[in-house]
């Protein structure tokens, strides 16, 4: 696998091991907003005028940095096919690399990620503006909170929505009720470049407030 690759299949995994909170709550405006004749009651129900205030993390360059080299050592092991520490990286951990690094740097100040016992609650604020050129978008935000359980077993993962809350109240039932039967990391699989990624790991783990990666032990 060449390097650009292994960026690609690390890209995804960011976007969706540590930030599926987003695609959950983006996957709901398109379900529905996408119902032409109900778009702007929908726009009025579930977006708000003024964005939602997202905890902030500083750190430091230096911090951003042995961050960084810690996921480019996992990285480069994955893709040598060599053995690994596991990366683990707790609730700080994770939203500085949020901030701090290129390819989740599109979520800074629109998501935080909270890592509560077994499960990943995210904050998320998003501009519609940004996602659709229609003029009803125009200064509207998506502000919303969820809860998932991720896990990892023989390179599947698993991703299960427990809650969901849009403009501060829970989604209607019978859509909450269709999503938490759903494996929301189903469609990482359609790249082969992340399939390939993901079958490179062994866990995914998340337990007293910190996410486990385990890799496949090397050849």
């Amino acid at each position: 696998m060449s390097d650009e690759q292994v960026k690609k299949g690390r890209g995804c995994f960011f976007y969706g091991c540590l930030t599926l909170v987003v695609i959950v709550l983006l996957g709901i405006v398109g379900l529905v907003l996408g119902v032409r004749y109900a778009l702007n009651k929908a726009v009025q129900q579930y977006t708000e005028t003024q964005p939602m205030v997202i905890p902030k993390v500083q750190a430091s360059s230096l911090e951003v940095t042995n961050l960084q080299e810690r996921v480019k050592v996992f990285k480069g092991a994955l893709s040598a096919g060599t053995a690994v520490e596991p990366l683990v990286l707790n609730e700080r951990e994770i939203n500085v690399l949020i901030t701090g690094t290129p390819d989740t740097l599109p979520l800074k100040n629109h998501v935080y990620i909270a890592v509560q016992g077994d499960q990943l609650k995210g904050q998320v604020s998003v501009p519609l503006e940004k996602l659709k050129d229609w003029s009803m978008f125009r200064g509207r935000y998506l502000n919303g909170a969820a809860s998932i359980k991720a896990s990892l077993e023989n390179g599947v993962l698993i991703v299960t929505l427990q809650s969901l809350q849009v403009k501060g109240v829970e989604l209607p039932p019978h859509i909450l009720t269709q999503l938490k039967s759903q494996n929301l990391a189903k469609d990482l699989y359609n790249d082969p470049n992340a399939a390939e990624f993901m079958r490179k790991l062994d866990r995914l783990e998340v337990k007293d407030g910190r996410v486990t990666v385990t890799a496949k032990a090397g050849k």
